[in-house]
């Protein structure tokens, strides 16, 4: 197949619907986001994919509780993902759901295969299991107190269950697992995460994993075995190439998967193990292309510690569209929250940094330029060769911040790439005090070259804000009357010899 552009395919986790919306949620789903927005404007065709994993026990007992049928209850509680995405201007090319019949059909295929060869088994499960996190938990992971076994992670309490389930002989790919991780050390971005899958799991022999269950119903019946139905994380992780057409070898699946460039997965730390050991696994079992990467980001926590409903911490993220524009939030979420480690919210650092980063910093940069402009100049100012030490300093610190901006996004170190771009902006603000512009009206030659190199500045800024505020990066863009923000105009200085730029309005207005 002939492809004129490189492809790049990015997923959020398929969020479980019986909850409640959460920050947690908005962080994930901006991260991945972001990353399509970059990739689009470095010229990939790019997919993104989000979605709602529907089935489990937990569904069907939260559908009980409210007398509902169990897919009236899930398209309610699914309806409120997409309202969430739609009011945060995210956009997103498949939402995926397990409850479509599309979906339904992979995992059946899936699991035939699985079955003819012999990758699979039926047996009789005896254990710790945890309803809230649909999950199974070994005796030797659980926490124990006071006689009860607890999740290691959630602090849900777990039961005793025994059934009848079918397994997957993961053991058998406990070495391959652990021989692929050496050989691609860079499949997780995040090495603190592959270092602890690595002591976790992999110090010993793999678990067969369970992936039916008959003490439910709500799922996704075995046509040969009609009792079991298909367990979370097979049914779970399959989203993301049944969503592109995988049981019909569609042209999606072929482009973006089997024949795909690239393919990044976003998750939360709390599910790396299914996502970087046993989703792998299942892709090699079956000989399918395995993703490029794994980008696995910490926790947000709050003041009173990881966000749960007993502690009362938990934060809607349609409230904080109370108090600020939903770009706001989404730059604050992705250049403040690390990758590698957790991160502490609070209300107020959303401020915090809409009045540091984007008033003071470039606000004030695109104001007080373009006043500068408008009060000397009628026409557009070129750009000339200049050997003067400040001008030739911010050229450099132009080309240098994008250029590590560039690398930042290419590592998904999507903080450090926005912090590159607020270095660059406050080198900015410091040459237009140390070219003291205001005081150069009676030499129009050199204050001409210095608002044209501002003007390639201010340039950049606006290109490097776009993945993250296309609407504010649009007002830089109408503000500096250009015809497209590009990552190829950026290194040419002469783009605004022929442009006379507009009167600026407030893009960041004071709060």
């Amino acid at each position: 197949m002939n492809k004129n552009k490189k492809t790049f395919y990015i997923t959020t986790p398929i969020y479980y619907p019986s909850g409640s919306l959460h920050i947690g949620h908005l962080f994930s789903t901006n991260l991945a986001w972001v990353i399509k927005n970059y990739k689009t404007k470095m010229n990939y065709d790019v997919k993104f994919l989000t979605g709602s994993d529907e089935h489990g026990q937990k569904i069907e007992k939260k559908a009980k509780e409210l007398k509902m049928n169990n897919q009236d209850y899930v398209d309610m509680q699914t309806s409120k993902f997409i309202d969430l995405w739609n009011s945060y201007q995210i956009d997103y090319d498949f939402f995926s759901r397990t409850t479509n019949n599309e979906h339904k059909e992979c995992i059946i295929k899936i699991f035939n295969e699985m079955l003819e060869k012999k990758l699979i088994y039926k047996g009789l499960y005896k254990g710790l299991y945890s309803v809230e996190d649909e999950e199974f938990i070994p005796e030797t992971q659980a926490i124990k107190k006071d006689n009860n076994f607890y999740h290691p992670i959630s602090n849900h309490q777990l039961e005793v269950i025994e059934e009848e389930s079918y397994f997957f002989k993961m053991k058998d790919f406990t070495k391959w697992i652990s021989e692929f991780f050496e050989i691609n050390p860079d499949f997780i971005v995040g090495q603190k995460i592959m270092k602890e899958l690595k002591n976790n799991f992999l110090e010993h022999d793999l678990n067969d994993l369970s992936i039916t269950r008959i003490s439910f119903s709500w799922g996704i019946p075995i046509p040969s075995d009609p009792k079991h139905v298909v367990y979370v994380w097979l049914d779970a992780l399959f989203n993301y190439i049944s969503a592109l057409g995988y049981t019909q070898n569609s042209k999606n699946y072929i482009k973006y998967w089997k024949e795909g460039d690239e393919i990044v997965h976003v998750v939360g730390k709390e599910i790396t193990r299914f996502h970087c050991i046993y989703w792998p696994i299942f892709l090699h079992s079956l000989n399918l292309r395995l993703p490029s990467k794994i980008l696995a980001h910490g926790w947000i926590i709050t003041s009173e510690g990881k966000m749960s409903k007993s502690k009362g911490n938990v934060i809607n993220p349609l409230d904080l569209l109370k108090d600020f524009d939903p770009e706001i939030i989404k730059y604050y979420f992705a250049a403040k929250m690390s990758i590698e480690n957790d991160n502490v919210f609070e209300k107020e650092f959303i401020l915090q940094t809409y009045n540091s980063d984007l008033v003071n910093t470039i606000g004030n940069l695109v104001s007080r330029t373009l006043a500068m402009i408008h009060k000397n100049f009628s026409q557009s100012i070129k750009f000339k060769e200049t050997n003067e030490e400040h001008d030739l300093f911010i050229i450099k610190s132009i080309n240098h911040h994008f250029d590590l901006y560039i690398n930042h996004f290419d590592q998904y170190n999507i903080n450090l790439a926005f912090d590159a771009m607020i270095e660059l902006a406050r080198d900015l603000n410091k040459y237009i005090d140390l070219t003291t512009p205001w005081k150069l009206t009676n030499n129009l030659d050199r204050l001409a070259i210095v608002l044209n190199i501002l003007l390639n500045g201010i340039y950049t800024i606006a290109v490097m804000l776009e993945p993250v505020m296309p609407n504010h990066a649009k007002k830089i863009q109408n503000a500096l009357n250009v015809p497209s923000l590009s990552f190829e105009e950026i290194k040419k200085m002469e783009k605004f010899d022929q442009i006379l730029v507009n009167k600026s309005e407030i893009i960041f207005p004071r709060k």
